[in-house]
């Protein structure tokens, strides 16, 4: 069968779609690429461009921003960062309010003058006199007439001031509006990460020591190298042409190869919540991602692992993915100058091409479905750019994109990029699985019935759109599993391994019906989706080749996933399936934030759940030589979980 590359699919979706009849397709089995029109998805965010800064009028720097609604005036509030402990926060001290022209005046451009003069005092000056100027933090809050709610902005300008406060010329400076961020930290290196509002020089300074960037940009990744392992080093990141620099952070090389004596944090699902404010920041529960990774950095954790759903996502846009990711990353600045973060792929990490057709089975209603889009613009693809994660296995291979079989012929789907890949750390090996590539599905929206989880609809969109389903792992990236686990088997220096991903293999609340069971209620075992007849097998011979896979690699420790919004530890062994020899755990940390689900007693493994609770968690595991302990911690402070050996594979007696 001819093969086609998924660039040339778009391209024939829409022209068919331009060209399509108006008579409706009788049944969903008739559903054709002729059928569909393109739409836009969630492409539109209240706030459209913007806020930015444009310029100062004397001591006043101008924030301006354009919302695709009429809304009342803003308010911004700003004020200086501070760096304690290791978190970076900002102080909002002053408020700025838009002008109008009458109480109730509403527009769609919006200009605030913001005087920064008000922060140049002795009561909470950190270094604005001294220094002319400096770096200010600022938040627009905005009333969003649609929902009924105030919708949060948070940016950073830099300026400098030539002469006296308030008498002087003030002018913007160049900014670092992301980061720094330091990752894939090793024994003897580690890489600083940054973005600036215009391309610009840049280096990280390391005690005598300077690393220079290789040109003026936008975005620079420098390595560090040089490094003696378990040391903590002090380091600083100079940029721009006019003296930018950023306070000195620290940050602690990882043990030798091999050494075991550490703590490392996880949790997943940040996506917005349902509260406003700071639980819905561009996409981002800030509130909750901000108390899990501060919480973790707190109680030492020296590197954590985030399992997906950082955002809402779900949209046409590009730009307004782009913004929602960008938001992530200023709310993980918090920790992340000092406190490796290694992100993994969600279903909510998702930017596509949508289409819509009339729904046969329900009159007056339509069918929406999406599908991941071609490189450079997939979700694979934005998400590499926008992280620094290690690429492919730790032992030096990668693996390639998918195929499947269309109704026009073979799609191969996008690269996997920095989505799947595995990383050492001291006597662990952890391994990080995209569950989400490719991911093709509907989705519910107004003017619709079918949900995510609409086996039929999905099929469709399937067969119609290609790509993978959600929950699904392909055949390339299980052989890549196969035989990263095979080497780390081999390999003496390595104890114990941890396998991270969105998606949970044995889903206990919220995602029975999709994830990797798309399971129906109240049949057990047999409720699994599972078509033999489907190429290399359905969903639970997928989740099954993967749990085997994990089974006869005995380093292997845990799978761990969010995707569902609560917490369970689950021991999967041979009650669940005869063929699992040996015991593995199961761990979904879905608490940085997005709305909980509650258990689900029908799941078939429900009697194998050892733990469960509905509160904003994440997971601090602690490794020695001959065992690993983990504590659960709620964002409040108090363990919910607790298990002094959770390498031993014990059942609690007395458990759900």
């Amino acid at each position: 069968m001819k093969t086609i590359a998924l660039s040339a699919i778009a391209v024939l979706v829409v022209a068919v779609a331009a060209a399509s009849s108006a008579e409706p397709p009788a049944s969903l089995s008739e559903i054709t690429f002729g059928d569909l029109a393109p739409i836009g998805f969630r492409a539109s965010p209240l706030v459209v461009s913007g806020p930015a800064v444009t310029g100062f009028e004397g001591p006043k720097v101008v924030v301006e921003f354009e919302t695709s609604v009429a809304t009342p005036p803003a308010v911004v509030r700003y004020g200086p960062v501070f760096l304690a402990g290791g978190i970076e926060q900002p102080v909002y001290r002053r408020v700025a309010v838009e002008p109008g022209d009458d109480p109730g005046s509403v527009a769609t451009l919006h200009r605030i003058r913001v005087d920064v003069s008000k922060l140049e005092s002795r009561l909470y000056d950190s270094g604005f006199v001294a220094g002319g100027g400096g770096v200010v933090a600022f938040k627009v809050e905005v009333y969003d007439p649609d929902y009924g709610s105030i919708r949060t902005y948070e940016r950073r300008f830099r300026y400098q001031r030539h002469g006296e406060p308030k008498e002087g010329r003030y002018s913007l400076a160049s900014t670092m509006v992301h980061g720094p961020f330091v990752d894939l930290v090793g024994p003897d290196s580690f890489v600083v990460s940054w973005e600036t509002d215009v391309p610009a020089p840049g280096a990280v300074v390391v005690a005598d020591r300077e690393f220079v960037a290789p040109e003026p940009s936008e975005r620079h990744e420098v390595r560090v190298t040089g490094l003696e392992p378990r040391t903590a080093y002090g380091y600083r990141v100079h940029y721009g042409h006019d003296g930018g620099m950023t306070p000195t952070y620290e940050v602690t090389t990882a043990p030798p190869r091999g050494e075991s004596g550490f703590r490392f944090g996880f949790a997943s699902d940040s996506r917005a919540g349902a509260g406003g404010g700071a639980h819905a920041v561009e996409g981002v529960n800030r509130a909750g991602l901000a108390a899990v990774l501060t919480g973790a950095r707190a109680r030492g954790a020296e590197l954590f692992l985030f399992g997906g759903d950082l955002i809402s996502g779900y949209t046409s846009s590009q730009n307004a993915f782009e913004q929602q990711l960008a938001s992530w990353m200023r709310c993980a600045g918090l920790v992340g100058s000092s406190l490796p973060i290694y992100e993994g792929v969600g279903n909510h990490e998702q930017v596509g091409d949508y289409f819509e057709v009339p729904d046969p089975e329900h009159d007056g209603y339509r069918i929406v479905m999406f599908r991941d889009r071609e490189d450079p613009r997939s979700a694979e693809a934005i998400f590499t750019d926008t992280f620094a994660n290690p690429r492919g296995s730790s032992y030096g291979f990668c693996l390639g994109p998918e195929t499947r079989k269309t109704g026009v012929g073979t799609a191969t789907g996008p690269d996997y990029g920095e989505t799947v890949y595995s990383f050492d750390h001291g006597n662990c090996h952890f391994v990080s699985l995209n569950s989400n590539y490719w991911f093709t599905g509907v989705k519910n929206s107004t003017g619709t019935k079918r949900y995510p989880s609409d086996k039929d609809g999905t099929e469709v969109a399937l067969e119609v759109l290609g790509g993978c389903r959600e929950g699904y792992v392909m055949q390339n990236q299980l052989d890549w599993l196969e035989e990263d686990l095979r080497m780390t088997q081999e390999d003496d220096a390595i104890d114990w391994v941890f396998v991270f991903t969105h998606e949970p293999a044995f889903p206990n609340g919220g995602h029975l019906w999709d994830a990797m069971f798309w399971g129906d209620a109240g049949k057990g075992h047999e409720g699994g989706l599972n078509d033999h007849d489907v190429p290399l097998g359905d969903v639970i011979d997928m989740r099954d080749r993967l749990w085997t896979t994990l089974v006869r690699h005995d380093k292997v420790v845990a799978f761990m996933s969010g995707d569902e919004h609560n917490y369970s530890r689950t021991l999967v062994d041979s009650d669940v399936d005869p063929a699992f020899t040996r015991p593995v755990w199961h761990i979904v940390s879905g608490g940085a934030g997005a709305p909980f689900y509650v258990q689900d007693l029908s799941s078939p493994w429900s009697g194998n759940v050892e733990a469960f609770s509905l509160v904003n968690h994440y997971c601090l595991f602690d490794v020695s030589d001959d065992r690993v302990s983990l504590t659960v911690y709620s964002t409040a402070g108090v363990p919910i979980d607790e298990v002094p050996d959770f390498s031993s594979y014990a059942r609690t007696p007395g458990s759900q």
